[in-house]
C-alpha cells in the first residue's frame, strides 16, 4: 500500500466521516436516536480519553520514580 493511499485513508477517517456526521446532525438528516447515540459516544470517548490518559501519566511517573526522594 502506497503512502498516498495511507494518507487518503487517514484523512477520510479523521476529517471526512466526522464532518459528514456533524453535517448530518446539523441538517437534520439523521434520526434523533442516532444523534443521541453519537453524542453519548462522544461524551464517553472524551471521558475515557481523559481518565486513561491521566492514569497512564500517573503510571509513568511511578514507573520512572519521578517523585522519589
Amino acid at each position: 500500500m502506497s503512502n498516498l493511499m495511507k494518507m487518503i485513508g487517514v484523512l477520510l477517517i479523521t476529517v471526512v466521516i466526522p464532518l459528514a456526521v456533524l453535517l448530518g446532525i446539523w441538517a437534520g438528516y439523521l434520526p434523533q436516536s442516532l444523534q443521541v447515540g453519537i453524542g453519548m459516544f462522544g461524551v464517553v470517548a472524551a471521558i475515557v480519553t481523559i481518565v486513561v490518559g491521566n492514569l497512564y501519566l500517573i503510571y509513568s511517573d511511578i514507573k520512572t520514580k519521578r517523585y522519589s526522594k
